[in-house]
């Protein structure tokens, strides 16, 4: 279909300018509809996902400022870790320890009568396990006392449970106490890092 301009001459003006203006009307619409709208929505996508980066880059900034802190912050929780470590000696050593807790009975005035260890217990976070001794001793009341307050002050973890005294009796112008508790020491667990 070969173009026929000289019917273009033949038009009114007003029929010259309502086609320009169709003309441009068709281009405009195909622009938006191929070109603007498709456009806009990967813009749209664009900075909704430049949005979020730059909340992630604003939030890595604030770590960032926080990392001498935060490193600092970790030397201090290692340091609390070896100390801790320190009370929580390896399951070897423990029975060093329990050897000391007798020899502190013995020094503070105390007879043992019983000293029988338990079934050791492992830990339900399975960090440590928990060595109970069975003890019996016999002694006066405030060798008891200072017995007990020297293994609190041990640089390791023993707790003292079910304490019961039993009556006293009078030995050679003493009077002795028949006492029975658990002491617990706590090991940690072998082939811990």
């Amino acid at each position: 279909m070969a173009l026929n301009l000289e019917k273009l001459k033949n038009l009114t003006n007003t029929q010259k300018f309502v086609s320009l203006v169709l003309v441009i009307v068709i281009i405009s619409g195909a622009f938006v509809w191929f070109v603007f709208i498709p456009k806009s929505g990967e813009i749209s996508t664009l900075n909704g996902e430049i949005a979020a980066l730059n909340n992630d880059i604003n939030i890595h900034r604030i770590k960032v400022k926080r990392l001498d802190e935060l490193i600092a912050e970790n030397r201090q929780l290692q340091l609390q870790l070896a100390a801790l470590k320190e009370q929580l000696p390896p399951e070897a050593e423990v029975e060093i320890l329990l050897k000391q807790v007798s020899d502190l009975g013995g020094r503070t005035g105390l007879d043992f009568k019983l000293w029988r260890p338990a079934e050791k217990k492992p830990s339900a976070s399975g960090l440590y396990v928990e060595i109970p001794v069975n003890v019996e001793v016999a002694g006066a009341y405030h060798a008891l006392g200072v017995f007990f307050d020297k293994i609190s002050k041990l640089p390791r973890i023993i707790n003292v449970s079910n304490i019961r005294m039993g009556s006293s009796k009078l030995e050679q112008n003493k009077v002795l106490i028949q006492t029975s508790f658990s002491a617990t020491a706590f090991a940690s667990v072998e082939g811990d890092p």
